[in-house]
């Protein structure tokens, strides 16, 4: 459903030459990251194998969208490691990337700092790689900023053909969604924070399909310390769908920091702690709302 080879001409930069298609690279970690350091990109990994839905859907999905693979290629030098060759095995075994499952993802700054890893398929609008930004958010990131806003503008320019010509929206599949994601990802890495919440700002609140939409919003937002309003929507609509969810608590948490109501977020934490007292996510997150509240939690 998602699969646009019909709107590949449509998009600038996919005519004459065809659908774009991500530049991948050789699977040779020095070479990329000597080519992230000269090009102000960040290195993308991406897992797959053999016998894998999620892996297929990728391919079908993002994969076939010019828009996601102007993105990769803008903001990352992308490596594609397939499990059952033995030289992606030796690639992966060498960066100590032993994780089982597939497909997944992980984001490398040119130095080879870790940035985030993700498993699995959002199931949602071709944002796969973007989620890897997601907790990286409000954290300086070595990406070219005039690169990240020359992608920003493509992507706007793009989502507003599509929407004039009444594309934009098919079979429900929330699109718009997706392109206002890149987008507003693509506008924040220039440094352009208005620009990224007028591409998603807190009317995406109510429009947005699924539980991974809601949870990226919220996560996004939360982490750059923007939107409240739109955040707590979003986050109560996630809530609502899953009743119970320790994400949804987690995101409530998140929220209700951002919009100040410190004590109902603080009780957020100690029922998350107390659920999962190992997790240095939440640990990491409840130390950002001490940050806010301008005190240490437990004074």
């Amino acid at each position: 459903m998602r699969v646009i080879a019909a709107l590949v001409c449509v998009f600038s930069l996919a005519c004459s030459a065809g659908a774009i298609e991500v530049n991948w690279q050789p699977l040779d970690y020095e070479a990329a990251k000597a080519k992230a350091a000269r090009e102000g990109k960040l290195i993308y990994i991406y897992v797959e194998g053999d016998n894998c839905p999620p892996c297929d859907s990728f391919k079908l999905t993002h994969l076939n969208d010019p828009v996601f693979a102007d993105f990769v290629n803008t903001l990352y030098v992308p490596i594609r490691c397939h499990v059952g060759r033995p030289d992606a095995a030796a690639f992966l075994q060498s960066l100590h990337l032993n994780h089982a499952a597939i497909p997944r993802f992980y984001t490398l700054t040119p130095d080879g700092r870790g940035v985030s890893f993700s498993i699995g398929m959002v199931a949602a609008p071709p944002i796969g790689a973007v989620e890897v930004l997601a907790m990286a958010a409000g954290v300086p990131l070595p990406v070219n900023q005039g690169n990240a806003l020359a992608l920003a503008g493509r992507i706007r320019a793009y989502a507003a053909r599509e929407r004039s010509a009444g594309r934009l929206y098919p079979d429900g599949s929330n699109r718009h969604i997706g392109l206002a994601a890149l987008e507003a990802w693509a506008w924040a890495l220039g440094g352009r924070i208005d620009e990224a919440e007028r591409a998603w700002g807190p009317e995406w609140a109510n429009q947005l399909g699924d539980q991974e939409l809601r949870y990226s919003y919220v996560t996004f937002w939360a982490k750059w310390n923007r939107n409240p309003t739109g955040t707590l929507v979003a986050a109560q609509e996630y809530r609502n769908l899953a009743p119970g969810d320790a994400a949804g608590q987690y995101l409530m948490g998140m929220a209700l920091a951002n919009n100040r109501r410190f004590q109902e977020a603080f009780q957020i934490g100690d029922q998350l702690m107390q659920s999962d007292p190992g997790n240095t996510a939440i640990q990491r997150e409840i130390a950002r709302w001490r940050s806010l509240a301008g005190y240490s939690y437990g004074q």
